[in-house]
């Protein structure tokens, strides 16, 4: 009944997404995740996926510049922060390395950095005016909880100054034993389409 009051956005609009992809498989169990979640996309969705394993970005290197200057010292990333501060859907999509992200994801996780600085040294509020919605994929070998929770518990952290809500995450576990089963892949379904559904209203 609720939906029924909010305003449907105009049809010829179509959702950018941006995709961080976190697995060096490039078809992969993680990308099977990903793939049940993209069967939600509209049809005219704009869709960029980074792949950080090919894109291999630099790490932070806390040089001081962005409490400073807007933007990074580095700008082997500029392109990618580009396409963050513009995207309507953000997916973060990662295997599960000893609780944590694979270390070349870990690295874009870490040049957030600049908006940090932004918001806390420099006192831009938001220090990304464009809000947008985020979902996390992951998947993890063995059945274990505790580093799917941490995966959420940390991008949630970060997305507090991101001006990006995190609207939902699904997991796959125990795949070195069973893969990714088909009750991961319908919770990754399920979330790409409540995703879609709630961005077709504003």
């Amino acid at each position: 009944m609720l939906r029924s009051k909010r305003k449907p956005r105009e049809q010829c609009e179509n959702p950018s997404v941006l995709v961080l992809y976190g697995s060096p498989h490039k078809r992969g169990k993680t990308w099977q995740l990903y793939e049940a979640f993209s069967q939600a996309f509209p049809a005219g969705a704009s869709v960029e996926v980074y792949s950080a394993y090919e894109e291999r970005p630099e790490p932070c290197l806390d040089c001081g510049y962005c409490t400073r200057h807007e933007g990074c010292s580095q700008h082997d990333l500029d392109g990618f922060m580009r396409a963050f501060e513009t995207c309507d859907i953000f997916v973060l999509v990662t295997p599960v390395y000893y609780n944590s992200f694979p270390a070349p994801l870990k690295a874009v996780i870490d040049r957030f950095q600049r908006y940090y600085s932004a918001r806390f040294s420099r006192g831009i509020k938001p220090p990304i005016a464009k809000p947008r919605v985020a979902a996390i994929l992951a998947t993890c070998g063995s059945g274990d909880r505790d580093g799917l929770s941490e995966i959420k518990n940390q991008f949630k952290r970060a997305a507090t100054v991101l001006n990006c809500t995190v609207a939902g995450a699904a997991f796959a576990r125990g795949t070195d034993e069973a893969g990714v089963t088909e009750k991961a892949l319908d919770g990754a379904r399920k979330l790409g389409e409540k995703i879609f559904e709630d961005w077709r209203f504003e």
